[in-house]
């Protein structure tokens, strides 16, 4: 069963999601937030702790991840944060 944990965002990252949208014209903050978060935090959990997992939600405020294994979701949790959601919460 997939476990999902949701990431709150600090406002310390805005420059860099900015500066998507500065370069991407027409593409909204929340895309440009979907990029950064693909980066930072795919990139991150795909070289720490596993290749099977998939964002849910990402938006400009919080993002949600979605690990195959409960085990890799509490890694997740423990180095960088957030919530356990019930799927569709």
């Amino acid at each position: 069963m997939a476990t999902i944990i949701r990431v709150k965002i600090a406002n310390g990252h805005r420059p860099q999601v900015d500066a998507i949208v500065d370069a991407n014209p027409g593409i909204t903050p929340d895309q440009a937030a979907q990029q950064w978060v693909a980066r930072r935090y795919g990139d991150w959990i795909s070289a720490n702790i596993t290749e099977a997992f998939s964002f849910r939600t990402v938006t400009i405020a919080q993002f949600d991840v979605m690990f195959s294994s409960e085990e890799h979701a509490r890694d997740f949790q423990r180095q960088i944060g957030g919530q356990e959601v019930q799927d569709g919460a």
